[in-house]
Protein backbone atom coordinates (compact mmCIF):
# COMPACT_ATOMS: atom_id res chain seq x y z
CA UNK A 1 0.00 0.00 0.00
CA UNK A 2 1.31 3.40 -0.97
CA UNK A 3 1.80 6.08 1.72
CA UNK A 4 -0.18 9.34 1.30
CA UNK A 5 1.88 12.13 -0.18
CA UNK A 6 3.04 15.13 1.78
CA UNK A 7 0.51 17.29 -0.08
CA UNK A 8 -2.37 15.04 1.00
CA UNK A 9 -1.17 15.07 4.60
CA UNK A 10 -0.85 18.87 4.63
CA UNK A 11 -4.28 19.25 3.06
CA UNK A 12 -5.86 17.02 5.72
CA UNK A 13 -4.05 18.85 8.52
CA UNK A 14 -5.05 22.29 7.19
CA UNK A 15 -8.66 21.21 6.64
CA UNK A 16 -8.78 19.82 10.18
CA UNK A 17 -7.32 23.03 11.61
CA UNK A 18 -9.83 25.11 9.65
CA UNK A 19 -12.77 23.02 10.92
CA UNK A 20 -11.42 23.14 14.50
CA UNK A 21 -11.02 26.92 14.29
CA UNK A 22 -14.59 27.25 12.98
CA UNK A 23 -15.98 25.06 15.77
CA UNK A 24 -14.03 26.99 18.41
CA UNK A 25 -15.17 30.34 16.98
CA UNK A 26 -18.81 29.19 16.98
CA UNK A 27 -18.45 27.99 20.58
CA UNK A 28 -16.60 31.09 21.81
CA UNK A 29 -19.07 33.50 20.13
CA UNK A 30 -22.04 31.49 21.39
CA UNK A 31 -23.29 31.24 17.79
CA UNK A 32 -25.77 28.54 18.82
CA UNK A 33 -27.66 31.10 20.94
CA UNK A 34 -28.73 32.98 17.81
CA UNK A 35 -30.93 30.03 16.84
CA UNK A 36 -33.11 30.72 19.88
CA UNK A 37 -35.60 33.46 20.69
CA UNK A 38 -33.98 34.58 23.94
CA UNK A 39 -33.25 38.34 23.81
CA UNK A 40 -30.15 37.74 25.93
CA UNK A 41 -28.55 36.21 22.82
CA UNK A 42 -28.33 39.73 21.42
CA UNK A 43 -26.25 40.65 24.47
CA UNK A 44 -23.40 38.42 23.22
CA UNK A 45 -22.15 41.64 21.64
CA UNK A 46 -21.36 44.33 24.17
CA UNK A 47 -22.46 47.01 21.68
CA UNK A 48 -26.03 45.72 22.00
CA UNK A 49 -26.16 46.49 25.74
CA UNK A 50 -27.81 49.90 25.23
CA UNK A 51 -30.42 48.36 22.90
CA UNK A 52 -31.12 45.56 25.38
CA UNK A 53 -31.33 47.91 28.36
CA UNK A 54 -33.66 50.24 26.45
CA UNK A 55 -35.84 47.32 25.37
CA UNK A 56 -36.11 45.97 28.94
CA UNK A 57 -37.86 49.14 30.13
CA UNK A 58 -39.88 49.82 26.98
CA UNK A 59 -43.52 49.10 26.26
CA UNK A 60 -42.29 46.25 24.04
CA UNK A 61 -40.35 44.43 26.77
CA UNK A 62 -42.63 41.37 26.42
CA UNK A 63 -41.88 41.08 22.70
CA UNK A 64 -38.71 39.20 21.71
CA UNK A 65 -36.09 40.62 19.36
CA UNK A 66 -37.07 38.08 16.71
CA UNK A 67 -40.71 39.11 16.79
CA UNK A 68 -39.70 42.56 15.54
CA UNK A 69 -36.42 42.01 13.68
CA UNK A 70 -37.10 38.82 11.69
CA UNK A 71 -39.94 37.67 9.44
CA UNK A 72 -42.37 35.34 11.15
CA UNK A 73 -42.10 32.47 8.65
CA UNK A 74 -39.40 29.85 9.35
CA UNK A 75 -37.42 30.26 6.11
CA UNK A 76 -37.52 34.08 6.23
CA UNK A 77 -36.57 34.11 9.90
CA UNK A 78 -33.45 31.97 9.51
CA UNK A 79 -32.46 33.55 6.18
CA UNK A 80 -32.58 36.93 7.92
CA UNK A 81 -30.61 35.60 10.89
CA UNK A 82 -27.92 34.33 8.48
CA UNK A 83 -27.85 37.69 6.68
CA UNK A 84 -27.64 39.63 9.96
CA UNK A 85 -24.99 37.28 11.36
CA UNK A 86 -22.83 37.67 8.25
CA UNK A 87 -23.24 41.46 8.30
CA UNK A 88 -22.49 41.66 12.03
CA UNK A 89 -19.38 39.50 11.53
CA UNK A 90 -18.23 41.79 8.73
CA UNK A 91 -18.84 44.93 10.81
CA UNK A 92 -16.97 43.48 13.81
CA UNK A 93 -14.06 42.54 11.57
CA UNK A 94 -13.73 45.46 9.17
CA UNK A 95 -15.74 48.41 10.51
CA UNK A 96 -16.55 50.14 13.78
CA UNK A 97 -18.87 47.82 15.72
CA UNK A 98 -19.85 50.68 18.02
CA UNK A 99 -22.04 52.01 15.21
CA UNK A 100 -24.70 49.38 14.54
CA UNK A 101 -27.51 50.56 12.35
CA UNK A 102 -30.73 49.10 11.04
CA UNK A 103 -30.45 48.49 7.30
CA UNK A 104 -33.20 49.33 4.82
CA UNK A 105 -34.21 45.66 4.59
CA UNK A 106 -34.21 45.48 8.39
CA UNK A 107 -36.46 48.53 8.57
CA UNK A 108 -38.85 46.89 6.08
CA UNK A 109 -39.01 43.77 8.26
CA UNK A 110 -39.62 45.83 11.41
CA UNK A 111 -42.32 47.89 9.68
CA UNK A 112 -44.07 44.75 8.40
CA UNK A 113 -44.02 43.30 11.90
CA UNK A 114 -45.32 46.55 13.41
CA UNK A 115 -48.21 46.49 10.95
CA UNK A 116 -48.89 42.81 11.62
CA UNK A 117 -48.99 43.22 15.43
CA UNK A 118 -50.84 46.53 15.43
CA UNK A 119 -53.20 45.68 12.55
CA UNK A 120 -56.31 47.28 14.04
CA UNK A 121 -54.57 50.52 14.92
CA UNK A 122 -52.65 50.66 11.64
CA UNK A 123 -55.74 50.07 9.53
CA UNK A 124 -57.36 53.17 11.00
CA UNK A 125 -54.29 55.28 10.07
CA UNK A 126 -53.84 53.94 6.55
CA UNK A 127 -55.71 56.80 4.88
CA UNK A 128 -53.05 59.19 6.21
CA UNK A 129 -50.22 56.80 5.26
CA UNK A 130 -51.26 55.78 1.74
CA UNK A 131 -47.95 54.57 0.27
CA UNK A 132 -45.11 55.02 2.71
CA UNK A 133 -45.76 53.13 5.93
CA UNK A 134 -42.44 53.56 7.69
CA UNK A 135 -43.35 53.25 11.35
CA UNK A 136 -39.87 54.16 12.56
CA UNK A 137 -40.07 57.67 11.12
CA UNK A 138 -42.40 58.69 13.94
CA UNK A 139 -42.01 55.85 16.44
CA UNK A 140 -38.25 55.38 16.37
CA UNK A 141 -37.73 55.30 20.15
CA UNK A 142 -40.55 52.88 20.93
CA UNK A 143 -38.61 49.66 21.47
CA UNK A 144 -35.03 50.76 22.21
CA UNK A 145 -35.10 54.39 23.25
CA UNK A 146 -32.21 56.34 21.75
CA UNK A 147 -30.79 53.25 20.02
CA UNK A 148 -33.46 53.47 17.31
CA UNK A 149 -31.95 56.70 16.01
CA UNK A 150 -28.96 54.75 14.71
CA UNK A 151 -30.17 53.75 11.24
CA UNK A 152 -27.99 53.42 8.14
Amino acid sequence: MKKPSLLVNLTVILAGAFVALGVYTAYYSKAYSYLQDDPKACMNCHVMKDAYDGWRVSSHRNVTCNECHTPHDMVGKYATKIEHGARHSYVFTFEDPQIFRLTESGETIVTNNCVQCHQTMVNSTLPTHPEDRRCLLCHQGTAHGRMANRRR
